[in-house]
């Protein structure tokens, strides 16, 4: 028997490798961290688990509902035998050589100022424990992290690398970039990316810059002011955009960040020219970038410098409504970009996109890389995390990161002028000795505790229902092989109806292998099954205890799975079925929301001499 597993699994090996979308030769961040963690070769998974976190937001401070919560084994058997349940939903994830998809590199968040400057007002002890439950392998583990090049709406003060004046908006063309500087917020972020990787040493980091200094732009200004369309919405500004006769200062701009993280022993992994270069409205940094223009910037020295530094350049970083953007990018810099980023905020997003490129472009690496949690009210459901990894994932999607990493209790610090003011992350930090973990943190960590970089997402076959134009009639299935073998698979219960989800899982390849389980409502399940190899040691599966390995609570950290759970693979548990389980009910609480106070952008009469494409000639080369 031992034999006949070890065969199957080595066929399904070569045929992963054979098939699966690389991301060979993408670095990472730096730092002597551990790396890795479950479902990697030091950390093999032995034995079957399953983890849950409910949709229901539940008040800080209360144990209400599961978050991260050990629930019943899965349990394997060797016929669909259904005798025992009155229906289950079958589930087909498909091992044949078509079936492996996309390498991926993981799950994370946006590492803001407001992220920077809150988690260092922590106490060190404190901050140690926050890092830990972010990057540790007994934490979120998180492997797929962007951070703001310059200020954002979740900063306070703003500033570029070149503001070159008295202000953010006051500044004079700088032509040779002489003034070029991380300064003080620049700086604290470097180092505190720095600290991370000492926490975990193999994060994929990419960049990207709100927008770059005003002296740049054709507006002149870092800082449009705000102007209402007659409804009351902002109207985008068509001269807030980039000056293309500074493309040489531009290139630069964007080589000269990247080494002054390289000398805090931070190593940028990927560039997004512009972070949403499709929006140009006032009251925060924005900056209207064509897709043109972003092919010029690579076609024109910055492509080349990226690539000597083994930086990945990625286009759009933007909402699915205009997939035709990355499109013109990567076919107007053939060799010199491979991957393209992709936001939530289109209503609804359509990742189908995803697909698209790869059909024209099959080595693009293609990211979610932006979705906000938008004043979360306790008492509601919340699939917010869910539905914006789970979709683009599906669609050949290599890694996914929410927006604003931490924040304080009012969403800030945010920019006083304008932008996101309620938009909530992983990370509420309450004072110097206390943080809270929001609904976000646990459901990331379903993610991002569980898919190892290098693994394999795999097509389902049967078992998926709904999609992304229906909310609430939803259920969402992703399924991958890791490193060692094992594979993880997560699931999202939206359905309509309150009904728990009788699971029959299969793998296409394996006859009659079955994992029988329970999916409850309204839920994220994650399951862990062990390889082949572990199955053919011990020709069995034990159920794990039912003592939740992660806190209810949500400052302390206990001592997460490791891959062998003290077990060898042999335990003697008698095997139970999760038939009978059900969800534990949730109560429903209430919160309040802040509200800010919007004030006006200083500065936005300034003005400069204009600058023709003859006054730049000789100048600033990339």
């Amino acid at each position: 028997m031992a034999r006949l597993f070890s065969s199957v699994a080595l066929a399904i090996t070569l045929a992963t490798n054979a098939h699966a979308q690389s991301i060979n030769g993408l670095g990472v961040s730096g730092g002597d961290g551990p790396r890795g963690g479950i479902g990697d070769g030091a950390h093999v998974v032995r034995k079957a688990q399953s983890f849950i976190t409910d949709a229901q937001i539940q008040a800080p401070n209360t144990n209400t509902t599961r978050q991260l919560a050990e629930g019943p084994a899965p349990v394997l058997t060797t016929s669909n035998d259904t005798s025992d349940c009155s229906e289950r939903r079958v589930v087909v994830i498909d091992t044949s050589p078509s079936g492996a998809q996309q390498e991926m590199v993981g799950f994370g968040h946006s590492i803001t100022d407001s992220t920077v400057s809150t988690f260092n007002s922590l106490e060190p002890e404190v901050f140690d424990q926050l890092m830990q439950d972010l990057f540790g392998q007994n934490g979120n583990n998180m492997g797929f992290m962007r951070n703001t090049m310059g200020s954002s709406d979740l900063s306070g003060p703003q500033y570029s690398f070149d503001d070159n004046g008295p202000s953010f908006n006051e500044g004079e063309p700088d032509l040779d970039l002489v003034n070029f500087s991380l300064g003080p917020y620049g700086t604290a972020m470097a180092e505190f990316i720095a600290k991370m990787g000492q926490y975990k040493g193999d994060v994929f980091l990419y960049s990207a810059p709100w927008s770059l200094p005003g002296w740049m732009k054709n507006n002149d200004l870092f800082i449009a002011p705000i102007v209402e369309n007659y409804d009351g919405s902002a109207y985008p500004l068509l001269n807030n955009s980039f000056n293309i006769n500074l493309i040489p200062q531009a290139i630069d701009y964007y080589t000269k960040y990247i080494d002054a993280y390289k000398s805090y022993g931070v190593t940028v992994n990927g560039l997004s020219m512009a972070n949403e270069p499709l929006n140009y409205q006032g009251g925060y940094p924005t900056m209207y970038l064509e897709g043109a223009d972003e092919a010029a910037l690579l076609n024109q020295g910055l492509g080349k410098a990226l690539l000597d530094r083994g930086v990945l350049a990625m286009a759009y970083d933007h909402n699915t409504d205009q997939p035709a953007y990355p499109y013109r990018v990567l076919q107007g810099a053939p060799g010199l970009v491979r991957s393209v980023a992709w936001h939530c905020y289109a209503n609804p997003p359509n990742y189908t996109v995803i697909q698209d490129i790869l059909r024209a472009f099959p080595d693009a690496i293609q990211f979610m890389t932006e979705c906000t949690s938008y004043l979360p009210t306790v008492g509601t459901m919340s699939f917010q995390v869910a539905q914006s990894f789970m979709l683009p994932v599906q669609y050949g999607a290599s890694g996914a990161s929410m927006w604003v990493l931490g924040t304080d209790p009012d969403y800030g610090p945010h920019s006083p002028y304008g932008g996101c003011d309620g938009c909530e992350g992983s990370i509420i930090v309450n004072s110097t000795t206390t943080y809270t973990k929001t609904h976000d943190y646990f459901m990331v960590g379903q993610f991002s505790r569980f898919v190892r970089r290098g693994s394999i997402n795999h097509r389902v076959l049967q078992g998926i229902e709904g999609n992304g134009y229906v909310y609430g009639d939803q259920f969402y299935i992703n399924a991958f092989q890791n490193p060692d073998l094992s594979w993880t698979v997560i699931f999202m219960n939206n359905l309509g109806n309150t009904d728990d989800q009788e699971v029959a899982l299969s793998f296409s390849t394996l006859g009659e292998q079955v994992w029988h389980g329970t999916i409850p409502a309204k839920s994220v399940v994650t399951w862990l099954l062990p390889s082949q190899q572990v199955l053919g040691e011990s020709n069995r599966t034990a159920p794990y205890n039912s003592l939740p390995p992660y806190p209810l609570g949500n400052s302390t950290s206990v001592s997460a799975p490791s891959g062998g759970n003290g077990s060898n693979g042999t335990a003697s548990s008698t095997l139970i079925s999760a038939c009978g389980s059900t969800a534990m009910s949730s109560s429903a609480a209430a919160t309040s929301t802040g509200s800010v106070t919007v004030v006006p952008v200083p500065d936005v009469t300034h003005s400069f001499a204009s600058i023709t494409a003859t006054d730049t000639v000789g100048l600033a080369p990339p």
